[in-house]
């Protein structure tokens, strides 16, 4: 059995950076911000793939500060 993208809900924000040729330390600021989707697991923060897959499908273009800041 394989795993689809899809599967996927939650990364770290290193494996974010990865993804999307970006620094971590960008995608932190990101997360601190509140720019992009995140929630935090025990000490680990994570990107929360599953929110911002949903937000992309409803037409989101545009990421700002604060877009997830009450998330």
């Amino acid at each position: 059995m394989t795993a689809t993208n899809e599967s996927l809900d939650l990364c770290s924000l290193k494996t974010f950076a990865e993804l999307s040729g970006v620094s971590v330390e960008e995608v932190a600021e990101w997360a601190n911000t509140g720019t992009i989707p995140t929630l935090t697991m025990a000490d680990f923060r994570m990107v929360n793939l599953a929110r911002l897959r949903a937000d992309l499908t409803k037409g989101k273009a545009e990421f700002k500060e604060g877009d997830y800041a009450n998330v």
